[in-house]
C-alpha cells in the first residue's frame, strides 16, 4: 500500500467514525496532489494544448494514446507510486470521499460553493462511466482547472462550467444507465441537493425520476430535525452535531466508554488476542511514522502525530485493560 492509498484508508476510518472535518481535510489534501500531477500535464504544450486541438480536429482518441496518457502515466508511477489507471481510480475514491463528508456536515458544505460540489461530481461520473480498464483522463481537465501558489502547489479547483452546465451535465450523467454503480452516484447526488435545500430545483427532480423511490433513503440528515427552525438557528444546530464528534474526555469517560472509543480509534472488532492487539498497534504506528509523512503538507504531518498520540494513548489503556506486556 502505497502513501496515497494508505492515506485514503485513514481518511475513510474518520469518516466512518463520523470525523468529517478530519476526514474532509486529509481528502481534501490527497486531492490536490493529484490535481497537481495532473496540471503537470494540462499546462505543458505538449498535453493539455494539443490535446485539445486535435480533439477539435478529430484525432481525441490518437492524442490520448500517443501523447497526454503516456506523460501522465509516467509521471504517475514517478511522484504517486501508481499506474494512470489506479491513480484515477484513487482519485474517484477520493472525491466520494469528498462528496461524502461535504453531505454529512454542514460546517464542511458551508465553506464549498455548491457549483464545485457539482463540478466533483461531473467528473466522477465521468469516471463511474468509463470502464476501469479504458480511465482516461482528458475528459476531466473540461471540467475544472487549477490555482497554483508559489511553490507550484495547487491552492484551489476551479469549476470551468456555470453551475447552470453543470446541472444540465449533472442530469444528462444520471439518466444515461440504470446501472448499479450510477444508481449509488445518483443517490449520493440526491443527498447533496437535500443537505443544501435543492428540494424544489430541476436537478433533483430529474435525477429523483430515475430511481425507484422505495430504494432511495436520506443518509446524511443533518437537516432532519430543523425544518420548523430559522437558518441561524439551523447553523448552530448543526455546529453543536459537529462538534460532539470531538466529546470524548478520557479524565470524564467511563470504561465502557472507553472501551468503546478507543476499539473504534483501533479498528478492533468482536473477541481478540493479546498478539491480535499488539499486532494491530504495530501495524497502526507504522503508518503514521515520521518517515512515511514527512513529503507531505503540514497539515498532514501534524495529524499524523496527534493520530499517533491518540494511537498510543488507546494501547496503553488496552494494556492495562487487558494485561499486555
Amino acid at each position: 500500500m502505497n502513501t496515497i492509498e494508505r492515506m485514503r484508508s485513514i481518511a475513510e476510518m474518520l469518516l466512518n467514525q463520523h470525523k468529517y472535518s478530519e476526514a474532509f481535510t486529509l481528502y481534501d489534501e490527497l486531492y490536490k496532489q493529484i490535481w497537481g500531477v495532473f496540471s503537470t500535464v494540462r499546462y505543458s504544450s505538449a498535453g493539455y494544448t494539443d490535446y485539445f486541438n486535435l480533439k477539435k480536429e478529430g484525432f481525441e482518441q490518437t492524442m490520448q494514446i500517443r501523447c497526454l496518457e503516456p506523460v501522465l502515466s509516467a509521471l504517475c508511477v514517478r511522484i504517486l507510486h501508481l499506474n494512470l489507471s489506479a491513480a484515477l481510480g484513487e482519485f474517484a475514491s477520493i472525491i466520494h470521499g469528498r462528496l461524502r463528508c461535504i453531505n454529512s456536515s454542514f460546517q464542511v458544505r458551508h465553506y464549498i460553493s455548491p457549483n464545485s460540489v457539482f463540478t466533483e461530481f461531473a467528473i466522477l461520473y465521468s469516471l463511474t462511466l468509463q470502464p476501469a480498464y479504458q480511465h482516461k483522463v482528458g475528459p476531466i481537465f473540461s471540467y475544472a482547472g487549477t490555482v497554483l501558489d508559489g511553490n507550484k502547489r495547487v491552492k484551489r479547483v476551479l469549476s470551468l462550467y456555470s453551475r447552470n452546465m453543470n446541472e444540465k451535465l449533472l442530469a444528462e450523467y444520471a439518466l444515461s444507465n440504470k446501472t448499479n454503480r450510477l444508481n449509488k452516484l445518483n443517490h449520493l447526488l440526491l443527498d447533496f441537493l437535500l443537505a443544501a435545500g435543492e428540494r424544489k430545483s430541476d436537478l433533483f427532480k430529474k435525477v429523483s425520476k430515475n430511481i425507484d423511490p422505495f430504494s432511495y433513503t436520506f443518509h446524511y440528515s443533518d437537516y432532519a430535525h430543523t425544518s420548523g427552525q430559522s437558518k441561524n438557528n439551523e447553523r448552530k444546530s448543526y455546529r453543536n452535531t459537529a462538534s460532539s464528534e470531538y466529546a470524548f474526555s478520557p479524565a470524564s469517560a467511563t470504561e465502557e466508554q472507553k472501551k468503546n472509543y478507543y476499539g473504534k480509534l483501533m479498528g478492533l472488532t468482536g473477541t481478540m488476542t493479546k498478539q491480535e492487539i499488539r499486532l494491530k498497534y504495530l501495524e497502526l504506528v507504522s503508518q503514521y511514522h515520521p518517515d512515511k509523512v514527512q513529503h507531505l503538507g503540514s497539515e498532514l504531518r501534524e495529524f499524523a502525530e496527534t493520530k499517533t498520540k491518540e494511537i498510543n494513548a488507546a494501547y496503553d489503556w488496552l494494556k492495562l485493560k487487558y494485561g499486555i506486556l
